[in-house]
């Protein structure tokens, strides 16, 4: 799985993309705002739809495969970005730093959901906003039935992806204040198991 991860699966990321998620990361990511987090950068895919005047963010990522292509993207949209290498359980900042954080398909992976969000309350300044659109257990019966089949599967080709967290359940519970949540319409085909959420949180 070294080469696998490393080589190829930051490509099938980017070819795999559903396109009905462009829209939804731009719509999420259109009110970002001041000093800017986002946890689990990728392959970059949401640098170029970040809104005209945010010129500087910081970023974190464990996988470094990701890190070049996104750094390929950065480049690209001219975009200044503060790189750190590391894992949302534990984030490299200071208590109350940021004014928005933002996680985008990025908790479907990590160890610990509920530690990712809590450093993520941390770091973020008081009235700071948490921009999400997360993927995870769908409430319809058919979709549950076929993300439970695939969950083993999907961790191994997707590089840890799990399609059976509950999501919002992980965040109601968090200490964020719920904003706006709201439930992403299934995608077509194969693509229907990766039920979404989109909202924001504040502390």
């Amino acid at each position: 799985m070294g080469i696998y991860s490393k080589m190829l699966f930051p490509w099938v990321l980017d070819a795999t993309e559903p396109p009905e998620m462009l829209e939804h990361r731009r719509m999420i990511l259109a009110e970002v705002r001041g000093e800017i987090l986002e946890i689990g950068i990728g392959t970059g895919i949401n640098l170029p739809l970040y809104p005209e005047g945010v010129m500087s963010l910081s970023v974190i990522e464990p996988e470094e495969a990701m890190q070049q292509k996104a750094r390929q993207k950065a480049e690209k949209a001219g975009i200044d970005i503060d790189w750190f290498h590391g894992k949302g359980e534990q984030l490299p900042f200071e208590d109350e730093q940021f004014d928005t954080i933002v996680v985008v398909d990025v908790l479907c992976s990590v160890d610990d959901v509920d530690a990712v969000l809590k450093e993520a309350y941390r770091v973020l300044k008081a009235g700071g906003r948490l921009h999400f659109l997360e993927h995870g257990l769908a409430e319809e019966k058919k979709i549950r039935k076929w993300q439970f089949r695939l969950n083993g599967i999907s961790k191994t080709i997707a590089c840890g992806c799990q399609l059976t967290r509950d999501m919002e359940s992980h965040l109601r519970t968090s200490d964020f204040a719920i904003d706006h949540l709201e439930k992403v319409a299934p995608f077509s085909g194969m693509n229907s198991i990766y039920t979404h959420i989109k909202g924001i949180a504040s502390k």
